[in-house]
């Protein structure tokens, strides 16, 4: 009996989490998931394209302003292969990118993005700003729902029980000082 009573309140305790994910976490996974190619982010053309290319590399996650503040440096060309050389436009900068989530369902996501490139960015870096601000949306998009089920599904040693876990949603997503804190619900089954 008193098994029961336990598992009742562990399960009533889970029916919604708060879940704190400090930006030195966030600048981790960011890190890792988002930036894979040799600690970059391509954001236009690949390492092998030599005259149009643009990423980002070495983020630095933290808060500003109730929004999420990420600081990248930013190294793009737009140019043509004349002959061997690449002929046009290009610059490194380093990029600042304001933004707030949101959740839909389990899937977090991106608005109100804004994108500066220094003090005084020359016409190019106004340009990728632009660029960035308007694509980034589609391109950090991170649906935590399969990976907070794999966690907390996974079998533990000695413990009698299987867990399920679905339904899994994000009710509110809010920007602290230290972390990014989620509001989540889900169904947990203990079999």
């Amino acid at each position: 009996m008193r098994i029961l009573i336990w598992l009742a309140s562990a399960c009533a305790a889970c029916a919604q989490v708060e879940i704190h994910l400090s930006y030195g976490l966030l600048q981790n996974i960011v890190g890792a998931q988002v930036f894979t190619e040799d600690g970059r982010k391509y954001v236009k053309g690949s390492k092998q394209e030599k005259c149009t290319f643009a990423y980002l590399e070495n983020p630095r996650i933290a808060e500003a302003g109730g929004k999420i503040e990420v600081r990248a440096k930013f190294s793009g060309r737009s140019a043509l292969n004349v002959f061997g050389q690449c002929v046009g436009v290009g610059d490194s900068f380093d990029a600042t990118i304001r933004m707030t989530p949101y959740a839909d369902k389990s899937t977090l996501r991106l608005k109100d993005i804004e994108v500066s490139g220094g003090p005084r960015p020359g016409l190019y870096a106004r340009r990728v700003c632009k660029a960035l601000a308007e694509t980034l949306p589609g391109v950090l998009i991170y649906d935590l729902g399969p990976d907070f089920k794999r966690a907390l599904e996974a079998e533990q040693p000695g413990v009698g029980y299987k867990k399920s876990v679905d339904g899994v949603a994000v009710r509110t997503v809010r920007v602290g000082k230290e972390s990014l804190i989620l509001d989540l619900a889900f169904r947990l089954l203990l079999r």
